[in-house]
């Protein structure tokens, strides 16, 4: 079977940073009170397209260098050779290049969201039925997925968000008929 998972460790631990800091400005009870926080928002990518940011406020290249730290995503061999080359050919350093490595990530990482968002949300047009809102498809992936998956998804990592800031995304009128991520929620 070809490797299923899309994600390289690099990938891995440039997301957990980023995850790991958003906890941490959302803490309640943090330890140090700092002013940070964060917010996400669309922006359009001359490369990309549109695709979804996140802000840091203030110093967001120092957040953006620290997180890229924290994930070990600098090659220090590769930079000592670097810096030598600028030396002996009298170039400046580079700014703001762990800010700058930040977004190459990033980007990269929401333009392959963007476009597996694509392909489940053709899939689920073109095989939902009129009365449906996820086709049969997508519900049997979504098993599969959930099934083969499980020992990674399961974490014994606190949520991003206090349970309080959790609202269900769908309100119904019949009270048999679950909201869909209260069902999802159910099956892990």
């Amino acid at each position: 079977m070809r490797n299923s998972n899309s994600f390289t460790d690099r990938h891995i631990r440039f997301l957990e940073a980023v995850r790991n800091k958003i906890q941490q400005i959302n803490d309640p009870d943090p330890e140090i009170i700092f002013n940070e926080f964060y917010e996400f928002h669309i922006r359009q990518t001359r490369e990309f397209g549109k695709i979804p940011k996140i802000r840091f406020k203030p110093h967001s290249c120092q957040m953006k260098a620290e997180l890229i730290r924290d994930a070990g995503l600098i090659d220090d061999a590769k930079e000592e050779e670097l810096n030598s080359l600028r030396q002996k050919y009298g170039i400046a350093g580079a700014r703001n290049k762990e800010s700058r490595l930040f977004e190459a990530e990033w980007n990269n990482m929401m333009f392959k969201l963007k476009k597996a968002t694509y392909t489940v949300a053709l899939i689920n047009h073109l095989f939902a039925s009129s009365n449906q809102s996820v086709s049969e498809p997508i519900k049997l992936m979504q098993q599969i997925v959930l099934e083969e998956y499980s020992s990674q998804i399961q974490s014994t990592k606190k949520p991003i968000y206090s349970p309080d800031k959790i609202k269900s995304s769908e309100t119904t009128k019949n009270e048999r008929v679950r909201p869909y991520d209260e069902e999802l929620a159910d099956i892990e």
